[in-house]
């Protein structure tokens, strides 16, 4: 074997794997729409194939696994979320009775009646909200569905978008495969080579 032929066996492979892995990454997505080829038979992306069931698939782990209406509640109950609910409600309330207070109210009684109110919201506000919180969580919990928002969200994407979102997140990853199929084709060609050579 000529020693031409026996390094254009590898890159011939190395170029065979890469672009094999080059298409089996765009057929993820691509082609958006089902392509017919003979009869019922036709081509199309995996994830625009199977949108529906991998959307589905996501909300189900999404809620299971990562994220679900109890954390949500138990976030808004933490000392930071509270305090900042706590401060928004009490200024609200502050700036509707300074509002209702007539003009001909004397400054002095005006400035007592807020400073009144200000002590009332700041020992009341913090147990209120955390009742109307755990009231309400409960309702809540049984009305929304994390899966379901999931799912409905990622079905109302455009498959472009989604293709941009995924590709964005993975892109190095991508990329690894294409190169991975190079080397491996370049490996087996290194192999074929030494089989050719080894058995002359």
């Amino acid at each position: 074997m000529q020693w031409w032929t026996m390094l254009l066996i590898p890159v011939i492979g190395a170029f065979i794997g890469w672009v094999t892995n080059l298409i089996a990454v765009k057929a993820i997505f691509k082609p958006y729409e089902p392509i017919h080829i003979i009869g019922s038979f036709s081509i199309q992306g995996v994830v625009p194939k199977r949108r529906q069931e991998l959307a589905r698939s996501i909300g189900e782990v999404v809620e299971k696994e990562l994220l679900n209406v109890t954390d949500l509640i138990n976030q808004m109950k933490s000392p930071e979320v509270l305090s900042r609910i706590v401060d928004t409600a009490s200024e609200s309330i502050r700036n509707m009775v300074v509002d209702k207070i007539p003009v001909w109210v004397p400054v002095t009684i005006r400035t007592v009646i807020l400073e009144m109110m200000g002590d009332m919201l700041h020992k009341q506000m913090p147990q209120v909200i955390e009742q109307i919180v755990d009231q309400a969580g409960g309702s809540v919990a049984e009305k929304v569905k994390i899966a379901q928002l999931v799912e409905d969200r990622m079905n109302a994407y455009d498959i472009r978008h989604l293709e941009k979102i995924i590709v964005d997140v993975a892109s190095r990853e991508l990329k690894h495969i294409e190169i991975i199929g190079g080397v491996l084709g370049f490996v087996i060609g290194l192999v074929q080579v030494a089989v050719v050579y080894l058995s002359a």
